[in-house]
């Protein structure tokens, strides 16, 4: 009876850590909804297109709360493309980012949006996206910015609900965590910097906000965009031992009497 208690917690658990997954992914999506959101989109969508035409490849992965809002690799240059999620309709794989089924190694190109965020255990998340990437893969990660100056930890926390118990990482701490995969950090850009909670004729008129943020204080934007890179470090390869080589072959007479010209010729005026 105590062990079937167990499991019937642990059950409890799961669903409760599944609906909340699923709430966070849907309180994500709303956020776009706003105005402040779907120019952050744009935004977003056109940096990344920037970026992306640099990045070869055979297999690209998209996968994050904007699947069913844009997609991200329509232009870009990798071969095959194919996005994955567990609530996206537009998904290509159902399934969790935290066990992703794929190979060692096989992945040339992942966009990540707002994965961290929406998962219970964002470690595990960032050592499988490590896992899956092929050496020097490149990865996109896409993440609201907690010292915007419009909290928009506020805004999302509103939107997901009263027992909201995630909390958003900054781009600092989620450096220090790729530091610690040896991964290399490229370029870092924030998108919107006008108050997400405005609407209509209001948020229009803020438009040079953008302007003055993206120039005077692009570290308090909405969002910020982290283009990363896998590195592996070699192994350290130990130098032969190295014989010194004979000045002469082996298999030469030598003469112990022959002397040089300038010798020869010193010689002679001793003489």
């Amino acid at each position: 009876m105590q062990q079937l208690n167990i499991y019937y917690k642990d059950f409890l658990r799961v669903v409760s850590e599944e609906d909340e997954r699923k709430h966070l992914y849907a309180a994500c999506a709303a956020w776009y909804e706003t105005p402040a959101g779907q120019f952050a989109l744009e935004k977003i969508d056109k940096k990344i297109t920037e970026n992306l035409s640099e990045i070869f490849g055979y297999f690209a992965l998209e996968s994050g709360a904007l699947l069913d809002l844009n997609h991200f690799l329509d232009e870009s240059r990798v071969d095959t493309r194919f996005s994955l999620g567990r609530y996206a309709k537009t998904a290509s794989v159902k399934a969790d980012m935290e066990a992703l089924p794929l190979d060692f190694d096989s992945i040339d190109l992942v966009i990540a949006s707002h994965v961290l965020e929406c998962s219970s255990d964002p470690h595990q998340v960032l050592r499988e996206i490590d896992r899956v990437l092929v050496a020097d893969g490149h990865c996109v990660f896409v993440g609201f910015n907690p010292l915007s100056f419009w909290q928009n930890r506020r805004s999302f926390c509103a939107s997901a609900g009263t027992d909201f118990r995630h909390q958003l990482y900054g781009v600092s701490r989620v450096r220090d965590w790729l530091s610690l995969l040896d991964w290399k950090v490229n370029k870092i850009s924030y998108a919107s910097f006008r108050p997400s909670f405005m609407k209509g004729k209001l948020f229009d008129r803020l438009d040079k906000m953008e302007k003055w943020g993206s120039l005077y204080w692009p570290i308090f934007g909405n969002l910020y965009i982290i283009y990363a890179q896998k590195q592996v470090l070699a192994g350290v390869v130990s130098k032969p031992k190295w014989k010194r080589a004979p000045v002469l072959p082996t298999k030469v007479a030598i003469n112990p009497t022959a002397t040089s010209p300038r010798n020869t010729q010193n010689r002679d005026q001793q003489k």
